[in-house]
């Protein structure tokens, strides 16, 4: 047991003096042996180990003697020990019970600068949260269980006894002498899991005793369906997204199979819950406003939303809708800052070959006639534009709407103005009041500024 525990770390960091490890340890039998097996390796390998107890606080004096034999067993051990209480108040739920243990832990990794979390969940869990999700209702990557390894907030957590059933944990608990807590909200049924482990388990091993391995094995294939899918899928989406935008039109043609699985995804990234019927809801609305020029949102979250237009289809959140309120006074030619940019205005007399196109964030211009000062900031009501080629003037809002400028882009434009009188829409188009008709007087083009923080 102790050397598959040291081979599946082995898989994931480097074992060594310099190494520090936190193993959540509630002082029941699977962490207890899992805290003695690290014990010994600790011992073989110099590495610091840190036991990470949260008392969950829900039973009283019960809660309290746990937390002093977990606290005795470690100092008998010379095993460092750090623990937290959660307040009385809090609501006695098995899935803000995980998120609390999962914070806590995080925070004691962070604390000791540790190479990775390690808690002690088994087959006998991983069989049980299998069945928990098909009586819940999960796809392929729900079948997948408990996994080896994951990600929490920059650290890896890791269950090296993942492969060892309930009777195994038991068996070398006894064999080493070691005395766990017995939790007793354990057996109290109203808690789905404890109702699994102690009922219905119970009845279906009745029809098949070896339940647990074949869970397991479902885990496994569904796995590796999900490893050839993912590689397939990695493929079709080369083909219909551009950075994190999806081609709408592309997306549409796919079947009804892989406009789940691409919505499965994208609700996943963005931390949201993926449910069936979320994703049918995302699916029929990029339908639905498919034509749409300027786009249309579809309020996800309180500060997420989805966006389609006919070209595109991708999330937004607050930060689109933040405007730049700084406006900037152009005296003569320069480098001027504004938001992530520099904004260049660069004399020259260039003999140009061929201009740059009007979506381009560069442009070259006569200012014989407009000269100085100007203005740079965003719109405003009442903004006017002479488009290039035009010889009539129109709002600016039609201006945008006529070049399929999203609603929630259109406050990041950069506009570099006289008065209410747009002559540069940087990115979007020139004014003809700004044509080129010998040499051009200046250069305007954009830089993107670094990341002081960076």
């Amino acid at each position: 047991m102790i050397e598959t525990v040291k081979n599946i770390l082995k898989k994931y960091i480097n074992i060594s003096c310099e190494t520090t490890l936190i193993v959540g340890f509630s002082g029941g039998w699977d962490s207890m042996c899992l805290l003695d097996i690290m014990n010994k390796l600790s011992k073989e390998y110099g590495f610091l180990l840190v036991a990470a107890h949260l008392n969950h606080n829900w039973r009283g004096k019960e809660s309290e003697a746990e937390k002093e034999r977990c606290l005795a067993f470690c100092e008998e051990n010379d095993i460092t020990f750090i623990s937290d209480t959660l307040d009385p108040d809090t609501k006695p739920s098995e899935l803000l019970a995980r998120e609390m243990r999962y914070d806590f832990f995080k925070r004691c990794a962070e604390e000791f600068e540790a190479d990775a979390i390690l808690t002690a969940h088994t087959k006998s869990d991983n069989a049980e949260t299998i069945l928990y999700r098909i009586i819940k209702g999960t796809g392929l990557n729900g079948l997948e269980g408990i996994r080896e390894v994951r990600d929490l907030g920059g650290f890896k957590v890791i269950r090296p006894i993942l492969n060892f059933s309930r009777k195994d944990i038991e068996a070398y608990c006894i064999k080493n002498e070691l005395y766990p807590n017995n939790d007793s909200s354990n057996t109290n049924t109203k808690y789905a899991r404890n109702n699994i482990r102690h009922n219905i388990m119970p009845a279906i091993k009745v029809i098949n005793p070896n339940i647990e391995n074949s869970l397991i094995t479902l885990a496994e294939i569904a796995a590796g369906n999900n490893k050839v899918i993912n590689e397939l899928m990695q493929n079709i989406e080369n083909q219909i997204t551009i950075g994190d935008k999806w081609l709408t039109q592309n997306f549409l043609i796919l079947n009804s199979a892989i406009k789940q699985h691409f919505v499965y995804k994208l609700l996943v990234k963005n931390d949201l819950e993926p449910s069936f019927t979320k994703i049918q809801e995302l699916i029929n609305f990029i339908s639905e406003n498919q034509k749409s020029k300027t786009g249309k949102t579809l309020s996800v979250t309180n500060d997420k939303w989805l966006f389609v237009s006919h070209k595109y289809t991708y999330f937004i959140s607050e930060e689109h809708y933040k405007k730049i309120e700084e406006i900037i006074n152009i005296e003569k030619a320069g480098s001027y800052n504004f938001g992530e940019y520099k904004v260049i205005v660069e004399e020259t007399k260039e003999k140009i070959e061929k201009f740059p196109k009007a979506i381009s964030y560069s442009a070259f211009v006569d200012l014989s006639n407009i000269g100085f000062p100007l203005t740079l900031r965003t719109r405003r009501n009442g903004d006017i534009i002479q488009p290039f080629g035009m010889q009539g003037k129109m709002k600016l809002k039609k201006y945008f709407i006529n070049k399929n400028i999203p609603e929630h882009d259109r406050d990041k434009i950069i506009l570099l103005c006289r008065e209410n009188e747009v002559l540069w829409a940087a990115g979007v188009g020139l004014s003809e009041k700004l044509r080129t008709k010998d040499l051009p007087t200046h250069k305007l083009y954009l830089e993107k500024q670094e990341n002081k923080n960076a």
